[in-house]
This record gives C-alpha cells, structure tokens and sequence, in this order.
C-alpha cells in the first residue's frame, strides 16, 4: 500500500512525505494540556533545549515568572507567545488529520543545584490549564549510565486479544537527554528543496527502519493487516514520563493497529538500534565540521555511542 504523509511546520512551511502505509493521528494516552519537555539533569555552563508542548494553541498564556533564576534565557516566557511553532499532519488529499502545537529555545545554566521552573497557566477556549511543578538539576559534570540513559519499549493496550480485535502496538524512545540521534537503516532516498517560505522533504523510508529490526515489515504483512501507522517522522511528539522512579524524555518512533490474520502466538523484537548521545546543544554543535564551500558534515564528536535493544512483547490471538 503506498501512501503519503505531510508534514507542515510553520512558520517555515515543511512538507514532509514518505511512500508506504496509511496514516492517522487519533488521541493516544491522555496527555497533559501544557507540559515542560526537558532533559532532567544539565550541565553547568553549557546550552540546553527547552520544550513546551501544547495539545491546543494557546489563546492566551501566564508565567509566574518570566524569568528563571540560575538560567540564561534566549526567550523569556513573556516573549513566545507568538513564536509557537505549529506542525500539522495531513492525509494523502491534504486534509488535516492532526495538529501539534509546541514552543521550543534554548538556556544555559549559571548555577549549581535545584532550578525550579515558573507555572504556566494557558486559558484555552475560556478554560485554564496549568503546568505541573517542573524542576532541573545542574551538575558539574554528566556521567552518562550506559545502561538507563536510553530505553526502547515495546508495548500493547493489553496481551490477549480475540480475533476480531484491533491490535494496537506502541515503540517509545525514553531518554535522559534531549539531544539523542537514533539510526538503524539510513531512508532509501531522502531530498531537500525550497522556495521561498516552503521547505519540501522527501523521504522514502521503510518500516524495518523506523522499527529497527530487519524483516519486521515481511512478517507484519504476512500476519496482520495494517488498518492504522502513526509514524513521528520528526520526532517532535514528547512527553515527560518515569520508568520506575527514573524521569525520561519520552518519544513515540512508531504505533500501529493491527488485524490479526489467524490465531496465533506472536513475537515484538527486540528492536536494536545505534545511538549518539549528547550531553547538551553545546557538545551536539561540537560535531558541526564545517566544509569549504560552506555547508557543514554532523559527526559523532562529543557524543558517547552506544547500541540500545528494545525489550521483546509477546501477544496472543485466541
């Protein structure tokens, strides 16, 4: 089944499209109306991102403060009113599915310890929606656990189904830092242009990618039938979220919904991909090599690398 998606962001216009599968964005767990995105534990001295997410753009929005002690802002809260960035989803006749909503800057810590951040109160529609208490805390120097500093967890809405039942399956990335790069498989094609305000991405990608785990696709097409794909193309869907007592960034690679084609027994995983972790925006843009005729290579400098396997699901059709 080949299909599109679209991805526009504003207010630089993207269009984002890859060839394969259905695409639709209905609500997923219930999800916080305003939350802070941002990596728990920073470095002193060296620059971080700070995410808002929105289920709604903001009529209005309220800081308990603009400013944040201990942090160097490029935008204070009472600025970004009007720089949220807006990206939709469409289907292939460019009807909007789906719309995100999210403010995204950058800060750098000047102090050591506990950095308490304001409560946002957003009035949408007449009704208002609060953050929840957010903190971070600022170290001399991250040592980075190899083990918990990023997770891939596969799961379901439940381990047993009937026949008939919508199967719907859920990759997540959790990370402990705000700037991870994932690869598996590199897109088969993947090309850039532009005209004036419009920013066109093509990108032919394969599930055995997105999933990282080859074969995946061959043996989902053989045993189900794929009624619903949400990809999160751009990554830019997070959440805040623990895994036991520890609090990770956490980020949708791929959901789908399920027919299953007979009773059976089936296997999820593990899937495995290559990760390069960086501790701040400071050490990402070290990898920055700049060529001759000015465009610039991304390397792996000032990252730690690491391979991360997901956990393996078990479901079964009755």
């Amino acid at each position: 089944m080949m299909n599109k998606i679209k991805t526009n962001l504003l207010p630089f216009l993207a269009i984002a499209t890859f060839q394969f599968f259905t695409v639709s964005c209905q609500n997923r767990n219930q999800k916080e109306f305003v939350e802070f995105v941002i990596q728990p534990e920073v470095e002193i001295g060296k620059s971080f991102d700070v995410n808002i997410q929105f289920l709604q753009n903001p009529d209005s929005l309220i800081s308990s403060s603009n400013q944040i002690k201990g942090l160097t802002l490029i935008d204070n809260f009472d600025k970004f009113l009007g720089k949220i960035s807006e990206s939709e989803l469409t289907d292939d006749d460019g009807k909007v599915i789906k719309k995100f909503y999210s403010f995204n800057t950058y800060a750098t810590p000047n102090k050591l310890g506990r950095i308490d951040f304001p409560t946002l109160t957003v009035i949408f529609k007449g009704k208002e929606y609060k953050t929840k208490a957010f903190f971070i805390t600022v170290v001399d120097k991250i040592k980075i656990d190899e083990k918990n500093a990023v997770k891939l967890i596969w799961s379901a809405d439940k381990t047993d189904y009937n026949l008939k039942d919508t199967i719907k399956l859920n990759l997540y990335q959790y990370a402990k830092f705000s700037q991870v790069v994932r690869r598996h498989l590199p897109p088969k094609n993947v090309s850039l242009n532009g005209k004036e305000n419009q920013i066109n991405i093509g990108v032919e990608e394969t599930m055995d990618g997105i999933v990282g785990m080859d074969g995946f696709e061959k043996i989902m097409y053989q045993n189900f039938e794929l009624t619903d794909v949400d990809w999160n193309m751009l990554g830019s869907r997070k959440s805040m979220e623990k895994v036991g007592d520890e609090l990770y960034i956490k980020t949708l690679i791929l959901e789908l919904k399920l027919l299953a084609k007979t009773k059976q027994t089936f296997n999820v995983g593990p899937s495995e991909f290559d990760f390069s972790i960086y501790k701040s925006n400071t050490d990402y843009f070290s990898g920055f090599q700049k060529n001759e005729e000015g465009s610039y290579n991304i390397t792996d400098n000032g990252s730690k690398q690491l391979k991360i396997k997901s956990n393996k699901l078990t479901i079964q059709v009755d």
